[in-house]
């Protein structure tokens, strides 16, 4: 068990995810009616999570306006949030970044992204980057563009990250991962984790939240 919920902390795949959220109660946080969540510079805590017929897990918080947004922290990552509006998810030496923030206003209903226009954003904030491949992301049952990069820092240090952007209902929703490429690996799944267990209020302003069942 304890291995288990080692693997489950540190990043699973889809599937197994998925398999351990069925069946687990639903937790509902109301925090009011929705609003343009990129007016507003957000707040986050972690919250530790645990009871009976649960994995005990962490999770991260996040309030901008009246919206909240959820996702889990995997294992040796802590939460921070940074003066420019990001929240971030960090290893102690800070070799690994998981960084989440509020990219601009929300696209219009149905609108699909230009895949091209935001690799341009990506270049944009990392113009030594190599673009390595493009590829689809999901998060909260929604779907945007995707990139995965590598570079050389200015201190000459090589790094290799994702960057994705995921559409809502309140602002433009951008996830990206910033390692050294011998963590590349486990990193990913970690990345995955954090979009596979990410939740955004619903229209009426709640929150809707699946501990982690501990039954296979």
């Amino acid at each position: 068990m304890r291995a288990i919920r080692l693997v489950l902390l540190s990043g699973l795949s889809l599937a197994a995810f998925i398999g351990k959220l069925q069946g687990a109660p639903e937790v509902d946080f109301g925090f009011g009616s929705v609003t343009n969540a990129s007016n507003y510079t957000p707040s986050a805590e972690s919250r530790h999570e645990e009871g009976p017929g649960l994995l005990p897990a962490d999770r991260a918080y996040v309030r901008a306006g009246t919206n909240q947004f959820a996702f889990l922290i995997p294992a040796g990552l802590k939460l921070e949030t940074w003066s420019d509006g990001r929240v971030a998810l960090v290893s102690r030496d800070y070799s690994r970044q998981i960084i989440f923030r509020l990219a601009g206003p929300p696209e219009p209903d149905g609108a699909e992204l230009d895949s091209e226009a935001w690799s341009q954003k990506v270049m944009a904030q990392h113009p030594k980057a190599n673009l390595v491949r493009t590829f689809s992301a999901f998060a909260d049952s929604r779907r945007g563009p995707a990139y995965e990069i590598a570079f050389v820092e200015s201190a000459g240090a090589v790094r290799r990250g994702l960057v994705a952007f995921i559409p809502s209902r309140v602002a433009m929703l951008e996830f990206s991962l910033i390692c050294s490429p011998e963590n590349f690996e486990a990193a990913r799944q970690q990345f995955n984790t954090v979009m596979l267990t990410f939740r955004s209020s619903d229209p009426k302003g709640e929150l809707h939240i699946s501990p982690l069942s501990d039954k296979l």
